[in-house]
């Protein structure tokens, strides 16, 4: 049988578990606590119901939003309705150029669909989409930040639109 724990091992022992626990808290006041904030909201315009995705910044500082993506190839972000974002998206290059956002203003970007020979690429079936939106801190803007994540699936967001 081995000794039993005298109180130096002890007391080193609840210290580890201390810091683990502090350096997690640290961690998640670091990187999800003074980021800016995503999701999805609706909006009418001239009778039909556009799908956007809101960009709040939270922080006391600046942000830069880079540009967004969304791995399936199914929908796109763009500024509005101008021409050339939407062809912009549909070429599967950046839809809306990089933005600042001051502490506490947001902004709304549109969700549109790709279409691939004619066809929504939306209306090929429910799909699981994650929108992540790319972002840099005002005072760092060299330093990478984990990418907002806003996700959904096709069918919901058809729903919001109005089209289901």
């Amino acid at each position: 049988m081995g000794e039993p724990l005298g109180w130096p091992a002890v007391i080193g022992m609840v210290g580890g578990v201390v810091g683990l626990l502090g350096g997690l808290a640290s961690f998640g006041d670091r990187f999800y606590k003074g980021r800016p904030v995503g999701s999805l909201t609706s909006q009418n315009s001239f009778g039909n119901t556009l799908v956007l995705v809101r960009i709040k910044n939270t922080t006391n500082y600046d942000v830069l939003i880079t540009y967004a993506t969304e791995r399936k190839g199914v929908y796109f972000l763009a500024d509005g309705p101008e021409v050339e974002s939407i062809v912009r998206g549909q070429l599967g290059r950046e839809a809306f150029k990089p933005f600042m956002l001051k502490p506490s203003e947001e902004k709304e970007l549109r969700v549109q669909a790709k279409y691939k020979d004619g066809v929504a690429v939306e209306a090929l079936g429910k799909k699981y989409v994650e929108f992540w939106i790319h972002w840099r801190r005002g005072n760092a803007l060299w330093l990478p930040q984990i990418p907002l994540l806003v996700c959904g699936d096709t069918q919901t967001i058809r729903r919001i639109a109005g089209v289901e």
